[in-house]
């Protein structure tokens, strides 16, 4: 395998103008992301609709999915838009994961409709040859293996599997937030304002920082020992309803949420992150 696929999906539904600026944003994170984790890539490219990187490290999924913006990562191969060699890589990789009564199902989306083949049809031809080369067994709608082609403008992917990301928008495309941290909860409410595209600035508690860090790859928080210290925020952000303080807007972003959606959030700031100093 030599490249990580990132799809995107708010990112996709803005002007042609801004999806650029937050493109650029994007793969500026998604860079610093991966070498803060030490994963070697040779490119990371924006071909309509999709992020690449180009790497052999399948590392850079677990350091990638924390990264706001995306909405699912795969590790695949780039092939030729060459049904030939789609239906190679494709057979390649079911050897790979196959067990014994293992089914398979192929899942291929077209983001060039001038692909001479429709997705069913790249489907059919696919999976007929896999099962003529190994005797393959087909389940469609609960597979033990679903191997994923995606066909781009200039090359295809062949993949197994997808990593759900946390969706949201890239960190830096809205301006920067003041956070007071205090408990867990203050925690959320910022993990909220990073996934909304806001910087950091917090005050309070530093111990909660390293928690936040690895969603905040691409605009390092900053620390300021009073709310006083902060400069050019554009909101106060709150865990719980206050009356308005201040002269900028105050923004409480978990007030939408239940308990269980704030307690999901706190069990991933808290248990489900990686390489907490």
């Amino acid at each position: 395998m030599d490249s990580v696929l990132i799809r995107y999906g708010e990112i996709g539904t803005k002007s042609r103008r801004t999806r650029r600026w937050w493109e650029k944003i994007f793969m500026r994170n998604i860079e610093d992301t991966l070498k803060a984790h030490g994963i070697a890539f040779s490119s990371i490219r924006n071909p309509k609709g999709r992020i690449i990187v180009s790497t052999n490290d399948e590392r850079g999924l677990n350091a990638l999915k924390n990264v706001f913006g995306i909405s699912s990562i795969s590790f695949g191969q780039k092939v030729d838009r060459n049904i030939q060699e789609i239906k190679e890589e494709a057979l390649i990789l079911y050897k790979r994961k196959a067990k014994p009564d293992y089914a398979f199902r192929i899942s291929t989306q077209r983001l060039d409709k001038q692909f001479p083949l429709t997705s069913p049809q790249v489907n059919a031809v696919v999976g007929e040859y896999v099962v003529e080369q190994e005797n393959a067994r087909v389940d469609l709608s609960s597979p033990d293996i679903d191997i994923g082609i995606e066909i781009l403008y200039n090359a295809a992917y062949v993949f197994a599997g997808r990593i759900p990301g946390h969706g949201g928008i890239p960190v830096g495309v809205q301006g920067k937030v003041l956070v007071g941290l205090g408990d867990r909860r203050s925690a959320v409410a910022a993990w909220m304002m990073l996934r909304r595209g806001c910087e950091l600035v917090v005050y309070g508690n530093a111990e909660l920082i390293p928690y936040l860090e690895p969603f905040s790859y691409g605009y390092p928080i900053t620390y300021v020992s009073s709310p006083t210290k902060a400069n050019n925020v554009l909101a106060i952000v709150f865990s719980c309803f206050e009356p308005e303080k201040g002269k900028i807007p105050n923004f409480y972003p978990l007030l939408g949420l239940s308990d269980r959606q704030i307690q999901n959030i706190e069990t991933l700031i808290f248990e489900g992150t990686e390489n907490i100093k």
